[in-house]
């Protein structure tokens, strides 16, 4: 797997949603996922810029949990978006939820989490 594709994953992103994002034909992120050619310095600053959202959005989230407590039957469908800088929707809100969810998770001293 390239770094490219590592990064949309680690943003959540579909091949999809980041050809919207950066406003480029699928094929063009296609050929960057396989390693054919390296995306532009500008692309690469758009995906730290939405990382850098994501963290500030589970950390947000993590801290609620850690807080609030939340329900282990909500545990597989969890978004987070608390931040003023709103995240695209899809995968990046999903990615933050998951980021936040095993923060909090990481966070405890003691037993999994409980519902508030």
């Amino acid at each position: 797997m390239t770094t490219f594709k590592s990064a949309l994953s680690i943003c959540g992103l579909s091949q999809q949603e980041a050809a919207e994002l950066f406003d480029v034909r699928i094929d063009t992120v296609k050929s960057w996922c396989a390693g054919r050619n390296n995306p532009p310095g500008a692309v690469w600053q758009m995906l730290g810029d939405l990382f850098e959202q994501i963290q500030d959005a589970a950390d947000a989230a993590a801290e609620h949990m850690a807080l609030d407590g939340i329900d282990p039957r909500a545990w597989g469908n969890i978004e987070a978006d608390l931040t003023n800088n709103a995240l695209p929707n899809g995968g990046p809100v999903r990615a933050a939820g998951a980021m936040a969810l095993l923060m909090a998770i990481a966070d405890r001293n003691s037993g999994p989490l409980s519902g508030a």
